[in-house]
């Protein structure tokens, strides 16, 4: 279980971070636990972050590589960092 007191923790410490444009904390199945952005971004990002996963994770399997554990992303915008947990997904704008 997810303690949500944690994932509110977790929010603050990267918001403080130079930067950062926001934070989208999800369950394992990319489901949307809590975010610093409006709900519209956070389910659409979420949802393309979560098909990136499944594809990445095709990839490590084919090639043997193990678990996926980060994804990081260069945009013209900035960066996508994503981490992959046990039990949740933390997704990083920058």
């Amino acid at each position: 279980m997810i303690d949500i007191n944690e994932v509110k923790a977790i929010i603050r410490r990267f918001e403080e971070k130079e930067g950062v444009r926001g934070v989208i904390i999800c369950d394992s199945s990319g489901l949307p636990i809590k975010s610093n952005l409006n709900i519209n971004i956070t389910e659409e990002v979420s949802a393309y972050i979560t098909s990136l996963i499944g594809k990445s994770r095709q990839v490590c399997d084919a090639l043997k590589e193990g678990f996926l554990k980060f994804v990081r992303l260069e945009t013209s915008r900035g960066e996508v960092m994503i981490a992959l947990e046990e039990n949740l997904i933390l997704i990083i704008l920058k």
